[in-house]
């Protein structure tokens, strides 16, 4: 099964999220854009696993996350990997708080590290808003994308993380919850 660790994000910034992606709309370039509903933060993503390293992986987090007390971030600011002017994905990213969640994304990769599993090359805090097919408006796309650099969806409560299994359709990916794990004294 395909699993990966995120945080899930409340309702009032996913809706601040559609407004952005509604905005960045405004080109002909191929898009594909991440349903509202399903847009979280990926603390680590693990691919294809067995049922015995699931269970290594939920040992793991919860080893990990639990010296974290639950604490905030704000979700602020669009961007694009690789670049704005030659986007592949375009994202959201992450302003104060960062810090802390940064910590907790390490906290879970050395976990997840002595038990085996493969270190990220670079992790980079972002909420993915949407994948790049093709551009036929590449320096509109850019000029939207710079249009919403300092763009702000709201603050992000953190009591827990979620692992989640993936599975890929047409329409989309359909995310299942796993296991909720929770922060020192967080909430679910």
């Amino acid at each position: 099964m395909r699993v990966f660790i995120a945080i899930e994000l409340p309702e009032a910034v996913k809706i601040k999220i559609a407004q952005v992606q509604e905005r960045l709309k405004k080109t002909k370039d191929r898009i594909r854009w991440v349903e509202p509903s399903i847009i979280h933060l990926t603390l680590k993503f693990l691919g294809e696993i067995s049922e015995e390293d699931l269970e290594k992986v939920k040992e793991a987090t919860e080893k990990a996350v639990k010296s974290f007390a639950p604490f905030s971030f704000e979700v602020e600011g669009v961007g694009a990997f690789p670049s704005s002017s030659s986007p592949r994905v375009i994202w959201m990213g992450v302003g104060e708080g960062k810090d802390v969640l940064m910590n907790l994304a390490t906290r879970i990769e050395e976990e997840l590290v002595r038990c085996g599993f493969g270190r990220d090359k670079r992790w980079i805090p972002h909420l993915t808003m949407g994948r790049v097919r093709s551009l036929e408006e590449r320096e509109k796309l850019a000029s939207l994308i710079q249009r919403e650099r300092d763009a702000e969806a709201g603050k992000v409560r953190v009591g827990k993380v979620s692992i989640f299994k993936s599975r890929l359709t047409p329409k989309g990916p359909v995310y299942t919850v796993l296991k909720h794990i929770l922060l020192k004294g967080g909430q679910g």
